[in-house]
């Protein structure tokens, strides 16, 4: 990697909370990772500033496994496209299937599980566990210093 080009990193997550946890994330990010955003929510394409790359693929959920097969497919094409270092990800169905899919190759993986999850991690965030890079959870209970580690509150 030259020295000018910046890391490229894919930030995936489900419309509504888990899209607004992404952003918090995300925001401070955009000067020293070339983000592209990854969602469900078309809507969000044209909500947010013109510099940021957003694509959409199949909103998919464990309510409809069916939709998670062209989710996987969008996917992969997205990676073969853009060829991120890392993803980063607050879930929850395309987050997950993009740790499934990453397992498989070079890239770096980072759960966020929502602040939502008060008294355990969320079920997408329980699924990537054992092949995400690193899981962290904002509150300090469900830290279990390992696997799962407490970084503080995004909100």
């Amino acid at each position: 990697m030259s020295k000018n080009k910046k890391p490229k990193v894919l930030a995936i997550a489900s419309p509504g909370g888990h899209w607004i946890q992404l952003n918090k994330i995300c925001n401070p990010l955009e000067d020293r990772f070339d983000l592209t955003y990854v969602t469900p929510g078309s809507e969000y394409a044209s909500a947010v500033k013109n510099s940021r790359k957003v694509l959409n693929v199949t909103d998919a959920s464990a309510d409809s496994k069916i939709k998670l097969i062209p989710l996987a497919f969008q996917l992969l094409w997205i990676f073969i496209k853009e060829r991120p270092t890392a993803i980063i990800s607050t879930g929850a169905a395309p987050g997950a299937i993009a740790f499934l899919l990453a397992k498989f190759l070079p890239i770096k993986t980072i759960w966020v599980d929502s602040i939502a999850n008060v008294s355990q991690i969320s079920r997408s965030g329980r699924m990537v566990m054992k092949h995400a890079d690193k899981v962290i959870t904002q509150w300090e209970p469900l830290s279990d210093g390992e696997k799962v580690v407490y970084k503080g509150s995004i909100l």
